[in-house]
């Protein structure tokens, strides 16, 4: 998009949360998403419902820190290929490439 772009009108909101509303598409949509969590293991049916965030923090943190060991070894990992590949030959192939040498985080 271009800097000086005016973006989405004000009214394309109101339009949404109105359809939106029509024919319980809301609720069906909430069941849709609950039933997808579910599908994935991130949503449980009747569990104890927590009411403080630590828990996320802690997620959130744990998967940082395996995010940065992670990107660590794979960063190392480039610089022994570009300074000294012939010591990952026969221990790195082209489909170990293609599985683990994209950065773990898309901004990387």
């Amino acid at each position: 998009m271009e800097l000086d772009d005016p973006g989405f009108h004000h009214s394309v909101l109101s339009d949404f949360r109105e359809r939106l509303t029509q024919d319980d598409r809301a609720e069906r949509l909430l069941d849709l998403a609950l039933a997808r969590l579910k599908e994935a293991g991130l949503v449980r049916e009747r569990t104890t419902q927590r009411t403080d965030s630590s828990h996320v923090l802690a997620a959130v943190r744990d998967l940082t820190r395996l995010e940065l060991i992670t990107e660590s070894v794979r960063a190392a990992l480039e610089e022994v290929a570009r300074t000294a590949g012939h010591l990952l030959v026969g221990l790195v192939d082209e489909d170990w490439g293609r599985r683990y040498g994209r950065p773990v985080c898309p901004g990387n």
